[in-house]
């Protein structure tokens, strides 16, 4: 019969082994951890405030509450309209010229033209006003950016993402009657440079400014089952593809056509091959031992002779003679003849 230390003994190894077993498997690579979504409490669903743009237009010789901000939260359409019309201050003196005004100097003026209610106003670093014109804001920017350049990415194939928008906040158009525009460019993954310029009614540019933007492509392009050392035959048993975002990637890839191929340098395995990777599949390799055909008028000569480097038909390599090891240069015309004159 067992004794009671022997059964609270087989007791606990039954407990602990999978104890045991978990805290192997986390440090044998596998953390057993998980990403929890995002949270909020809510805050009190009747609380408002007022939201102060980065930039704004007015058309009148006063500033309003309503020209530079917006509420947020819980205020009635009655309630905004009323507090909309507080007059703040003089608007700018020459239409089509912002007038900045700094975050500290901004709640200043607010707390001198409307009380306390300017402590209910969210603030930016800075607000710019212009009398007339228009103001186009980041958001339009994005958006005639991907507007823009969705087609040509499209032909690019593969799946794609626009990311990292390097734009302006805001910028300003004098006169009404302007337009916006994104000048050609070329689109290729990676970093995009954007050129904006301003137009005029008649066509002329007025300004111009820059952006920005990423693009993501993943593809699916020829890598290598195992690596190959330089000179060796590219075959389709060695190739296989895998998805890769191009934006990472230096230099042209090779779209898988033409050949046969043989690498120009070592190449390792499951990486995306480059078209400077390859080469013409040669037709001789050096130590080949060939057929040199010495043509001279009527007079046609050939002997064997061995190769001192490698090339395809067409191409000129070193060939030496098996018995004088006399050197010549001669022209590959297949894998088993040279020829020289």
């Amino acid at each position: 019969m067992k004794s009671p230390f022997h059964l609270l003994f087989a007791l606990f190894m039954l407990l602990a082994s999978p104890m045991t077993a978990l805290a192997q498997m986390g440090a044998g690579g596998n953390s057993f951890s998980v990403t929890a979504p995002g949270s909020i409490l809510p805050g009190d669903a009747a609380a408002w405030r007022i939201q102060i743009m980065e930039a704004a237009i007015v058309n009148d010789s006063i500033v309003r509450l309503g020209d530079i901000g917006k509420p947020l939260g819980n205020v009635s359409a009655q309630e905004w309209q009323r507090m909309a019309a507080y007059p703040l201050w003089a608007a700018p003196d020459t239409q089509g010229r912002p007038m900045q005004i700094q975050r500290q100097r901004l709640l200043t003026a607010l707390r001198e033209a409307i009380g306390d209610l300017a402590d209910s106003c969210l603030l930016p670093s800075s607000l710019s006003i212009q009398l007339g014109g228009s103001v186009i804001m980041e958001d339009d920017l994005r958006s005639l950016v991907i507007r823009t350049l969705t087609p040509q990415i499209n032909m690019l194939g593969g799946f794609s993402e626009l990311t990292d928008f390097r734009l302006p906040s805001y910028t300003f158009m004098s006169y009404s009657g302007q337009s916006l525009i994104l000048e050609p460019i070329t689109v290729a993954p990676g970093r995009i440079n954007l050129k904006f310029a301003v137009q005029e009614m008649d066509g002329s540019i007025v300004r111009r400014f820059t952006g920005s933007v990423f693009l993501d492509l993943w593809l699916d392009v020829p890598c290598l089952t195992r690596p190959l050392a330089r000179g060796e035959a590219v075959t389709l048993e060695v190739l296989t593809f895998v998805s890769t975002n191009l934006a990472y990637q230096r230099g042209a890839i090779w779209d898988g056509r033409g050949g046969p191929w043989q690498t120009t340098r070592s190449l390792p395995a499951m990486m995306p091959i480059l078209a400077s990777d390859l080469g013409p599949l040669a037709a001789i390799h050096r130590g080949d031992l060939v057929t040199l055909i010495f043509e001279s008028g009527n007079l046609r000569l050939s002997i064997q002779v061995e190769a001192l480097g490698e090339g395809s038909p067409g191409d000129t390599i070193i060939v030496r003679n098996l018995d004088s090891r006399k050197q010549v240069y001669a022209t590959v015309i297949d894998s088993n003849t040279v020829r020289t004159r």
